[in-house]
């Protein structure tokens, strides 16, 4: 039985960041991947993901994204190559709207830079007269699947093994080592780091709070005039409509050269999506999903006449407060560690969290405090 200093299930983007800072630091690695990497059945694919510092959700989480920005500028100059791509954000809702308030206070709280700008700046919009618009430059996206393999890739630079298609059946703690058992083998480790997204109640299926795991929806529309939606005429943008639960957003169009997948104008509205088992297929109604977004592009674009080119589902899994979950498991004598709750707003931190992960391993001090992530806040100690 083969032994190594951490094992890490789950090597999705929280899971591959983390072994590639394992590896790093010279400790022995091995990654559990039940699929293959970057695959469609789990949280991480749909081609771009928001990155923004000055988060509506919380102040809290600024620390951690500032840790962030560093972390992605890291793995890019040690890959030499392009994940994040800095096209700002526009923003626009209500003065009073969670959104823009929620901006404020992280801008507050912690100095950040924002700027005001008219709603009409971007003639492609079509922004009520009572909505407050802002601007972030020190933002844009991140190409998900793009990020996996890189972190994947370097991690394994860097001597970490990671197997793809070998899935978990059980594990156990016995003599302060921690055994686990796989479709193909058998491991062992001094410690074990749960990265496994909508499956974490496969790995651990009496891990408590519970884990809400949703299909969520993105689409890619054909606007009339492809051009005035290229990157550098477009930015990223988020709005908040009053009455409305959640937030639509979208991105420029991407070209096709650097950016595989759908084509055309990702755009999608955040929100709780339908409850489902991750490991039943993701069936949806395209018909009503069409005519709920077509009804917010009609709402918020000069171009009314767009066209929908392709509508794509992933997995969400969140914690009851929608806060992320990062603690060492209960009762496990610090040998297991378990990173949940991500989906919705998790990939921008991906480099941060694996260094995070990467700390609780070893033993080692952090230098942000995620406490306010802890499993005690949700099971009331």
């Amino acid at each position: 039985m083969k032994h190594y200093d951490v094992i890490v299930v789950g090597v999705g983007s929280m899971g591959s960041a983390t072994c590639h800072a394992l590896a790093k630091e010279g400790l022995k690695v091995l990654g559990l991947e039940q699929f293959t990497l970057a695959n469609e059945l789990s949280s991480h694919t749909g081609q771009s993901r928001l990155i923004r510092l000055a988060y509506y959700e919380h102040p809290n989480y600024v620390p951690l994204l500032k840790k962030a920005y560093k972390g992605w500028e890291s793995i890019e100059q040690e890959a030499k190559i392009k994940l994040f791509h800095q096209t700002g954000i526009a923003y626009y809702g209500k003065v009073s709207g969670p959104l823009l308030t929620g901006i404020n206070r992280s801008v507050h709280d912690h100095h950040l830079e924002m700027d005001t700008i008219p709603i009409d700046r971007y003639p492609q919009f079509k922004i009520p007269n009572d909505y407050a618009a802002l601007f972030e430059e020190i933002a844009g996206f991140i190409t998900p699947e793009k990020a996996i393999l890189t972190f994947a890739q370097q991690a394994i630079n860097f001597g970490a093994e990671i197997h793809q298609n070998e899935a978990v059946r059980s594990w156990r703690i016995q003599s302060d080592i921690v055994t686990i058992v796989t479709d193909k083998a058998h491991y062992s480790a001094d410690k074990m780091i749960v990265t496994a997204g909508p499956f974490t109640r496969t790995i651990l299926p009496n891990f408590q709070p519970s884990l809400i795991t949703t299909r969520q929806l993105v689409a890619w529309m054909s606007p009339t005039h492809w051009n005035e939606f290229a990157m550098n005429e477009f930015p990223c943008w988020v709005i908040e409509e009053e009455g409305t639960e959640g937030i639509y957003y979208g991105f420029p169009m991407l070209p096709i050269e650097g950016f595989p997948g759908p084509i055309g104008l990702k755009l999608a509205h955040h929100r709780p999506g339908v409850n489902i088992d991750p490991s039943q297929p993701k069936d949806f109604d395209t018909d009503r999903e069409e005519q709920h977004l077509m009804q917010m592009v009609k709402k918020y674009f000069s171009d009314t006449q767009m066209k929908l080119l392709n509508i794509r589902s992933c997995i969400y899994t969140y914690s009851s407060d929608s806060d992320f979950i990062i603690d060492y498991l209960p009762e496990t004598h610090q040998k297991v560690i378990v990173a949940a709750g991500f989906s919705g707003h998790g990939f921008k931190f991906v480099p941060a969290i694996g260094s995070i992960l990467a700390d609780m391993a070893r033993g080692t001090s952090m230098d942000i405090d995620v406490e306010f992530l802890s499993l005690a806040r949700l099971n009331g100690v």
